[in-house]
């Protein structure tokens, strides 16, 4: 009776299986490029300034570099040492952050990217201090020469 009730159980789940899965494999926000469309269009509302890029360095430090780098370049220590796959975004190739808006790197930020080890930010960071960090990160793909901004 009871080998008879786990192989029924078993049945059951071989069966509802592939209907989550598929409806996972569906869902548009599992995929790693994926933006909802009010956060495409948003602007950043914190004003671009020198207290706010302090305030962006600030959590960037505590929260980004050690994946991103202190460079922005991707090649953070825990990246590095973890051989994270994919490696961690590159903030200093302008041709991907150009294509990036400010409201599509408040998304991932906030909620995290599907398929990497960003995790959502949106429970340990209020929204400005996200637009800070925001601000900051823009830096590291501006094609001007940044090193002091970006040293100790």
């Amino acid at each position: 009776m009871k080998l008879m009730k786990m192989a029924l159980i078993v049945y059951v789940m071989m069966l509802l299986f592939p209907l989550i899965s598929t409806a996972a494999e569906e869902d548009p926000t599992l995929d790693p490029g994926f933006y909802p469309q009010e956060f495409k269009d948003m602007k950043n509302p914190v004003q671009f300034n020198l207290a706010a890029l302090r305030e962006g360095r600030k959590l960037y430090k505590g929260h980004c570099e050690v994946c991103h780098g202190v460079n922005g370049d991707g090649k953070g220590n825990a990246a590095i040492i973890g051989k994270y796959k994919p490696m961690p975004r590159d903030f200093t190739n302008s041709s991907i952050m150009t294509k990036r808006s400010d409201g599509m790197l408040y998304y991932s930020v906030s909620k995290g990217v599907h398929g990497t080890r960003m995790f959502a930010r949106e429970e340990i960071m209020k929204p400005e201090q996200r637009w800070a960090v925001i601000h900051y990160i823009r830096t590291f793909s501006k094609g001007e020469d940044k090193k002091d901004l970006h040293q100790n």
